[in-house]
This record gives structure tokens, sequence and C-alpha cells, in this order.
């Protein structure tokens, strides 16, 4: 599945999604294909729910319709919805008009989720399974080479797998082992390197990869990059092909997580070479384009050594938790 950048809004309400998401683009929101579609989805609603079809006029009958669609769904997804429909009720403030806003105590998120640490055992297996990939339906050429590349990337240097997918060309230093992310989350633009490894191993997969004159590093079809989509429903069936364990939810682990597992496998690295943590979690935190040490910090907690310095558990009690795997 390609990229897609501009929703196709219908005539009856697209001056206004247009100049909606030209004013969250002024305030440096990216706002892409997904956010456009959710654009829709709410004005949709407000032209089908309201007597006079006025998009521009928020009620509170017709904010707490909206919102009503999703009072099932999971905390993350209420929060966002309550979320969107209040930026727009900011925006048609700033218009002049006298709109309904949502109220900034938003439905709360569970903070205590913990993400899976795949074991390098099972890193291993996910990388064997990505290399049996073939040409997909189109039989397009690229894809036995793309998925093992861009699975490598995240687990070897941690970035998010919606800037990962963005790279270009031009971003891709194989000479120096260099990436180039731009504009990633919080805005955040850096440039990190590569280990020896995957630096070689991009190489050959450069000289493999057809691009045709496709300006992205890892290319799919018509001169587009890869959905994030596609790449994490191949990787739900890379965990069935790999015999990744189901969670005690139900859910397999997903793709974000071998960042998280990238965060925590560098931290336990670290250790073992007898580096102070807490001296390596700026860089660390740097490299991943995080807005402040804390949210680094957090991934020392579930690493092996803190269990055994803060928890004061045994060498062989943690051994039994955090079990050696081969790589």
């Amino acid at each position: 599945m390609k990229i897609k950048n501009n929703y196709k809004f219908p005539e009856q309400y697209r001056d206004v999604a247009e100049e909606y998401i030209s004013y969250k683009h002024s305030l440096g929101f990216k706002f892409g294909y997904d956010d456009q579609k959710k654009c829709d989805q709410l004005l949709n609603y407000l032209y089908n729910n309201s007597v006079s079809k006025d998009v521009l006029k928020l009620t509170k009958e017709n904010v707490d319709g909206y919102l009503s669609q999703f009072t099932s769904s999971r905390p993350r997804t209420i929060h966002a919805n309550q979320s969107y429909v209040r930026q727009y009720g900011l925006f048609l403030k700033r218009k002049g008009y006298d709109p309904y806003i949502y109220p900034a105590t938003l439905i709360q998120c569970p903070k205590d989720f913990t993400p899976y640490i795949f074991s390098k055992r099972e890193i291993y297996r996910i990388f064997e399974c990505a290399d049996w990939i073939g040409p997909n339906k189109n039989k397009f050429v690229n894809t036995p080479h793309v998925y093992p590349a861009i699975l490598r990337t995240l687990y070897a240097c941690g970035p998010r797998i919606g800037e990962t997918v963005h790279l270009k060309t031009e971003d891709v230093n194989l000479d120096e082992g260099i990436f180039t992310f731009h504009n990633g989350k919080n805005n955040v633009s850096r440039m990190i390197p590569m280990s020896d490894s995957l630096t070689k191993y991009l190489r050959k997969y450069d000289s493999f990869v057809d691009r045709s004159e496709n300006e992205f590093f890892f290319p799919s079809l018509k001169g587009e990059c890869y959905s994030p989509i596609t790449i994490r429903n191949t990787f739900k069936k890379l965990m069935l092909q790999a015999e990744i364990p189901v969670l005690p939810t139900g859910r397999y682990p997903r793709i974000h997580d071998l960042r998280h597992t990238f965060a925590v496998h560098s931290l336990e690295h670290s250790i073992d070479e007898g580096l102070d943590p807490y001296c390596s979690l700026p860089a660390l935190s740097t490299y991943m384009g995080h807005k402040g040490i804390e949210s680094t910090e957090y991934y020392l907690r579930l690493t092996k050594h803190y269990f055994i310095n803060v928890l004061h558990y045994t060498q062989a009690q943690a051994d039994i938790i955090f079990p050696e795997v081969e790589s």
C-alpha cells in the first residue's frame, strides 16, 4: 500500500476542510492523509446531523453525538477523538464563530502500558522469516529486499516506522553510515549513525533494489513509499511464522516494540561494557528523538540490571526472569 498525501473532500465542505488543514499546517503539524480522513469523518457527521447542514456550527449536542460513536473504543481512541473535536472548536472560535469547545479535561489514557521486549533469539527468527518473503501479488521485485531491510533498521537504530518509510535516498549516507531523519515526532530532526554491520547490509540492499527514479530509500510502486499500515500487517504475519507467542491481551507484539527493544538492548549493552547507564541516557535520548531524558529513563526499568540492582534480585533469580539467549 502506498502513502497517500491528499484527501479528496466532498464539495459540500471542501473549502472548510482545506482551510482547517492550512491552519494546522501553520501551527507546525504535518496533518497528513490519516488526519485529513479524520477531518472528513467529523465534518461529514456535522453536515449530516445538523438541520442547516452547516459544518461551521459546533454545538454541544452534535459534539456529544459525534463522540458517542466511540464510547466502546479504547481510552486512547476516545482521548484522540475528544482532542480532535476540541481542536476543531478552537479553530472555529479563532475564525470568529461561537462554537461549543469540548473541555480540556479529556479522558485519561492508562499509563501502566509495558512494551514487549523481544529476546535476541526472537529477533533472529523474525529476520529469518523476513528473509524468505517473496515478490508481492504485483510481482514487485523490491518486496523481498525492502521488508528485511526495514525490520533490521527498526531494530538496529530504533526509529519510528513512519519516519523510516519516509527516508529518501539522500537521507541515507552509506559511505559514512548515517541516517538523517527530518521532522519526526515533536518536529525533531536528527542525524544518527548506524552500526558497521547495518551499513554493510544496507549497501548490499541498495545494490539489489530497483528504484526506477523513485526517491525513497525503501521504494514502493509508482514512485511512492510504503505505508506504515502495510509494514505492520506484514510484521504481524511474521509473528505467526516466527512462533512469537500471543500476549496475555490476546494481541501480538507491535512493530513499535522493535523500537522499545532497541532501547533496552542498547542500555543493557552499555551496562555490560561497564558504562554508567545514566551517562548513556542523554545520548540514547537524542538518538531516539525524545523531547527529554525522562522518556528514555523509562527503559532502564525494563533492563535485567534494574531488577538486580534496584529490586535486589540475585543474579540467579534475574537469569530466570531474563534468560540468556543466543544471537
